[in-house]
C-alpha cells in the first residue's frame, strides 16, 4: 500500500546532504523521515532552470530541454515512473482513495480518468503547443495564441510560464492533498501511533504532505525571503503583491514577513498531525478541507494580479481604486465600466498582451477556477473565458474584464472559505509611477505604494462574511445579493456552498 517514494537521485546536491527529517520544516516539527518528499522541490528547481531563458527566439532550445527533462530525464527509481508522471504518488492507481478536494478538479475537467489526469493533460498540451479540451478545461497553446507578444519578450515565454506555474503549484497542491488523504486512510485502518508507537504510517503521510507543501529550499525556519518552488513560496510572494503579509497584515514588498496564509496552513497542519497521532481521521478530514481552501487564496491573488495587467483598468478615469458598476447587467450579460472605454482601438496599448502574463494568468486560473466552479459553475465559466489562452480575451486585442473576474470570486468568497480581507487589495509592489517600493523600508506600510486602479478589496460585511470569524450565519446585503445573482447558486459540487461542508467535527 505504500506509495512510490520518489528520490531525486540525479541531483547531487540532494543526495549529498545529511538527513533533514525528523526535524523542522518551516517551523513545523516533522516526527518521521520524509526527506524524499521534502527534496522533490529540487526536481522542480531543475525543470525551471532549464526553462529559464525566456528571451530566446523561434527555436526555443530551453523549452525543448525542459520538455526532455519533464518526460524522460527527471529522476526516478528503476521500474518507477518519471517524477512528474507520478503525481499524485498516492491515488495514481491500485484502488487508492481520492480526496474530495482533488475530485473538485477532476469533475471540473470532465470527470473519469480524463479529469483525474487533468494536470498532465494541461502540461502535455503546453509542451506540444496544442489544444486541450477536457470538460471545462479548454485552452489553446498553438500558434494562434503563442507567440503573440508585441514587445518581443521571447517566443516561448508564454508556454514556459504555463508549464512552470502548473508543475510547481498545481502539482504541488494535488500531491499534498493526496498525501493527507493517504494519512486519513491509514488512520481509518486503525493505525494509531498513540496506542502503538511502531504504527507511524498515518503520521508519515501527514508529515510528507507538509514536506511537499513547503519543500527543502525554504529551510527549517521557512525564511520568507527564500527562493522555494512550492506552494508555500507562492503564498509569500502573493501576500507582498497584496500588502497583507505578517501578523499585522499590512506588509508589502518586505521579504521579512511570512504570509498569514502560510501561518494558518501550518497551524492547521500541526493540529492535523496531533489528530493523526491520535488516529482521529474525522478531525483530519476537516483539517484537510480547510488547508485545501486556504491554499486557494494565493491562486486567487495570482489570478487577480494577472487579470488586472491584462485588463483596461490602468486607463480608469481619475485613478479610481474601485468601481461601482456591476459587470453583469440584469440579464447576466457582460458589461464594461463606463469609466473605461470598451473600444480596444482607443486603449493605445494601455493593457498588456504580453505572453508571459497570459501564461501566468492561465496557470493561476488552472488552480483557482476549479475551486470557483465547485462553488458556482457560471462564475467559473465567466472567469475561464476571460483568462484561458485562446478563449478570446487574454493576450488578444480585447482587454480582460477585470471587474467581472474580481466580482466572480468575491461573490463566492464565503463558499471558498476566504474573505475580502484575506485576499486584500492589489498593490503589486509598485506605485502608479512604476517605482518599486524598497523592501528595506516602511514604504509599503505608510501608504507610498498605491492600490491599483479599480482593485480595492471588497467589504466583507456586504457579502455576509465576518472577516475575523468567517461567520456563515450572516446574509449578504440586498444590493450585493443582486450583483451576485448570476454568479452564485449553481455549485459544481453538491453542498459545496453549505456551511457544514468544511467543519463537521471541528
Amino acid at each position: 500500500m505504500l506509495m512510490l517514494r520518489i528520490v531525486a537521485l540525479a541531483l547531487a546536491s540532494a543526495t549529498a546532504q545529511a538527513q533533514l527529517t525528523p526535524g523542522m520544516i518551516a517551523g513545523y516539527h516533522a516526527l518521521t523521515d520524509v526527506d524524499s518528499y521534502l527534496l522533490n522541490d529540487l526536481v522542480q528547481q531543475k525543470l525551471e532552470s532549464l526553462l529559464e531563458d525566456s528571451n530566446e527566439k523561434a527555436t526555443c532550445p530551453s523549452f525543448a530541454a525542459g520538455k526532455a527533462f519533464y518526460y524522460q530525464n527527471s529522476p526516478f527509481p528503476a521500474g518507477g515512473k518519471p517524477y512528474f508522471d507520478s503525481i499524485p504518488t498516492y491515488g495514481n492507481g491500485g484502488g487508492e482513495k481520492l480526496s474530495a478536494e482533488y475530485k473538485e478538479y477532476i469533475e471540473w475537467a470532465g470527470g473519469g480518468n480524463g479529469g483525474k489526469e487533468f494536470h498532465k493533460k494541461w502540461v502535455n498540451a503546453v509542451f506540444n503547443k496544442g489544444t486541450v479540451s477536457k470538460g471545462n478545461m479548454t485552452a489553446d497553446f498553438g500558434a494562434t495564441t503563442f507567440p503573440n507578444d508585441p514587445y518581443t519578450d521571447g517566443d516561448c515565454v508564454g508556454v514556459e510560464e504555463s508549464v512552470k506555474k502548473a508543475t510547481s503549484y498545481v502539482y504541488n497542491h494535488i500531491e499534498a492533498l493526496q498525501l493527507m488523504q493517504a494519512s486519513i486512510q491509514s488512520a481509518k485502518g486503525g493505525c494509531i501511533y498513540q496506542q502503538d508507537n511502531s504504527c507511524e504510517t498515518a503520521l508519515n503521510y501527514w508529515d510528507a504532505s507538509v514536506a511537499v507543501y513547503v519543500g527543502s529550499l525554504e529551510g527549517a525556519n521557512g525564511a520568507p525571503g527564500g527562493s522555494g518552488k512550492s506552494h508555500y513560496a507562492l503564498a509569500n510572494k502573493r501576500c507582498r503583491n497584496f500588502k497583507n503579509c505578517g501578523a499585522e497584515r499590512n506588509e508589502g514588498n518586505s521579504r521579512d514577513q511570512v504570509s498569514p496564509i502560510n501561518t494558518q496552513i501550518l497551524a492547521y497542519f500541526s493540529a492535523g498531525q496531533h489528530a493523526a497521532f491520535a488516529g482521529d481521521w474525522r478531525l483530519m478530514e476537516d483539517f484537510k478541507k480547510i488547508i485545501s481552501a486556504k491554499m486557494a487564496v494565493p491562486w486567487i491573488q495570482g489570478t487577480l494580479r494577472y487579470a488586472h495587467r491584462l485588463s483596461a483598468e490602468p486607463t480608469r478615469a481619475n485613478d479610481n481604486k474601485s468601481s461601482n458598476t456591476n459587470p453583469l447587467d440584469e440579464f447576466g450579460i457582460e458589461v464594461f465600466d463606463p469609466a473605461l472605454n470598451p473600444n480596444p482601438d482607443n486603449f493605445a496599448n494601455e493593457y498588456s498582451e504580453l505572453d508571459k502574463e497570459v501564461g501566468e494568468a492561465a496557470a493561476f486560473s488552472l488552480g483557482s477556477v476549479p475551486k470557483l466552479w465547485a462553488c458556482d459553475k457560471n462564475a467559473a465559466q465567466l472567469v475561464w473565458s476571460q483568462l484561458a489562452p485562446g478563449q478570446g480575451r487574454a493576450g488578444t486585442s480585447n482587454p480582460v474584464n477585470y471587474q467581472l473576474v474580481k466580482l466572480a470570486f468575491e461573490c463566492n468568497y464565503k463558499c471558498l472559505m476566504t474573505t475580502c480581507e484575506e485576499v486584500g487589495s492589489l498593490y503589486d509592489g509598485k506605485d502608479k509611477d512604476g517605482e518599486i517600493a524598497s523592501g528595506d523600508s516602511d514604504d509599503t506600510i505608510d501608504g507610498k505604494v498605491d492600490i491599483k486602479n479599480g482593485a480595492r478589496k471588497c467589504n466583507d460585511k456586504l457579502f455576509g462574511t465576518d472577516a475575523v470569524g468567517l461567520s456563515k450565519c450572516k446574509k449578504p446585503k440586498k444590493a450585493t445579493k443582486t450583483k451576485c445573482e448570476f454568479l452564485t447558486g449553481n455549485p459544481g459540487v453538491r453542498n459545496r456552498d453549505k456551511p457544514e461542508y468544511f467543519k463537521k467535527t471541528i
